[in-house]
């Protein structure tokens, strides 16, 4: 290993330099700072497919990302001891895989090994997994690790090759995406290298590492127009597995993504853990439907009336046809609030939970956050079990409290909308034997509107303006990788001044931000 992982030292590297731009002419404008985060695990793992060109799955292998509001990418990552170790492992397997089994693809002129093949495998090899050309020092520093490692050519041209791929796969200048410009003082305003730029529109809007004709693009200094970053910003978007990195948000965003990992009684579900994986694929598939189809609008992905399901799923909905567009006519379900990843993913082992699903609503749909009991010195007690009572008869408890009513009112009014799902979103009409009742009323945002269901609660979200605002506010969380309420209301501000035909548009949304001042400039805090 060139360098330890534990840290991003060899980060601040000579790089083209960008011109700086002085705070006074963006008084009062909240930007993003100048930082360094490292790759989440699913970044690192599509940086690592581009390096080798190989479907490599090794996300799973490392320890779990740390999360900000629920969203992998931030700058919040930290390298523990656990996790530095993984990617040790890992980059030792797969260099020595891809010499072993794939080298002469990847480098035809290993077949043919000489000292000019080994300074080809570095500059080629080094350019896509540091998003960047080498300095000469990087250069020279990796092929003395190729001639100490290796044995005389061309017999030794593997071991060589594999010692540089290692040292390329865990290094600081992969692991780390840096948005630092040509750098200042406490205070300034710096604009992005063209090679930090082109890293960070990939990373955006795809999820890996820039592609040669973006880089080609940084190198020729075209990326600091708005209309080349839209450019590329399209073509990236068009691309099939980009795909993965907007399911993986709206996954995230509707705290599903770690559904594989949760348990459900087997005496009460018997056959939750077999449905499970069809639950996820249902929604992933849903998810690709409304991108393509909706512009990934919050609207749609709460109210469109159809489901994506294969024949297992469709039978667990009682649904009489499947597909991608297999319609819902004649059930109370709408959009992803009514899947049963979602009704799954929050509820507990053994039964429903109103707290988590209109904790939900509160948080990632409205944009308002209910203080955990801790925080304000409430010990939390959960309502005794019972085989008589309803669950929402059980949990009238937290109204009846004057310590609790005063987030539980709205909270789990909003919850109980959704008792007509049990724990695994089948729908139920009874609970202990007594008929569910579903029906609420909320105050939100000053007034009260009254639900029959989750399934109004959806139509009356998809229509609400301040969701489609929340929902823009999550979306740059995640794909800015932040959690700063003036840079979010910043970025919000220019997805509205969208024409009427984008308003709503994700893509859009997105698209506005590559084009703006935004998303190349940096204030410098340290």
């Amino acid at each position: 290993m060139l360098m330890s992982a534990a840290s991003p030292a060899g980060c601040g590297r000579t790089v083209p330099r960008a011109p700086e731009v002085h705070s006074q002419g963006l008084a009062g404008t909240a930007l993003l700072p100048a930082r360094v985060r490292r790759l989440t695990n699913a970044e690192y793992e599509a940086t690592l497919r581009a390096v080798v060109g190989a479907p490599e799955n090794v996300a799973d292998r490392l320890p779990p990302d740390v999360r900000q509001d629920g969203y992998s990418a931030n700058a919040d990552q930290t390298v523990p001891s656990a996790w530095e170790a993984s990617v040790d492992a890992i980059a030792r397997d797969v260099a020595h895989r891809t010499v072993t089994e794939g080298l002469g693809r990847l480098l035809p002129c290993a077949k043919s090994p000489s000292p000019a093949c080994a300074a080809e495998l570095v500059d080629l090899l080094g350019r896509r997994a540091w998003r960047r050309p080498l300095e000469s020092s990087e250069r020279a520093r990796l092929l003395r690790a190729f001639a100490e490692a290796s044995p005389p050519l061309p017999e030794g041209f593997s071991v060589g090759a594999e010692a540089v791929l290692t040292a390329l796969l865990e290094s600081p200048s992969l692991l780390y995406l840096t948005e630092f410009g040509p750098g200042g003082p406490p205070g300034s305003i710096v604009t992005l290298t063209p090679y930090e730029t082109a890293s960070l529109l990939s990373y955006t809007v795809r999820g890996g590492p820039p592609d040669e004709p973006l880089l080609d693009a940084a190198a020729s200094g075209a990326l600091s127009r708005p209309d080349v970053r839209e450019e590329q910003a399209r073509r990236l978007l068009s691309l099939s597995d980009t795909r993965q990195h907007f399911r993986r948000f709206i996954l995230e965003w509707l705290e599903v993504d770690g559904l594989a990992r949760t348990a459900k009684s087997v005496d009460l579900f018997p056959g939750y853990e077999d449905m499970k994986p069809l639950m996820l694929e249902e929604t992933s598939a849903y998810v690709d439907e409304v991108m393509v189809y909706a512009g990934g609008s919050v609207r749609a992905l709460l109210d469109s009336r159809f489901a994506s399901v294969e024949p297992d799923m469709a039978r667990f909905y009682g649904l009489k046809t499947w597909g991608v567009r297999a319609s819902l006519a004649g059930t109370r379900r709408a959009g992803v609030l009514q899947q049963a990843s979602f009704l799954a993913a929050h509820a507990h082992e053994d039964g429903t939970s109103p707290v988590k699903r209109g904790d939900f609503v509160l948080r990632k749909l409205l944009c308002v956050r209910i203080p955990r009991p801790a925080e304000v010195g409430i010990e939390t007690v959960f309502p005794l079990p019972s085989r008589t009572k309803t669950t929402r008869e059980r949990f009238a408890s937290h109204v009846e409290n004057s310590a609790c009513v005063g987030c539980h009112a709205t909270l789990d009014a909003l919850g109980y909308t959704f008792e007509g799902f049990d724990a695994i979103g089948r729908v139920r009409a009874t609970d202990n034997g007594k008929a569910i009742d579903s029906q609420t009323q909320a105050k939100i945002d000053g007034q009260s509107v009254s639900f029959a269901d989750s399934f109004d609660l959806s139509e009356w979200l998809a229509k609400n303006p301040s969701v489609g605002d929340c929902y823009l506010r999550q979306a740059f969380r995640y794909f800015t990788a932040q959690s700063e309420t003036k840079v979010e209301s910043e970025l919000a501000t220019l997805a509205r001044a969208l024409s009427p035909d984008k308003q709503g548009n994700l893509f859009e949304a997105l698209i506005a931000y590559v084009r703006s001042d935004f998303f190349i400039l940096r204030e410098v805090r340290r």
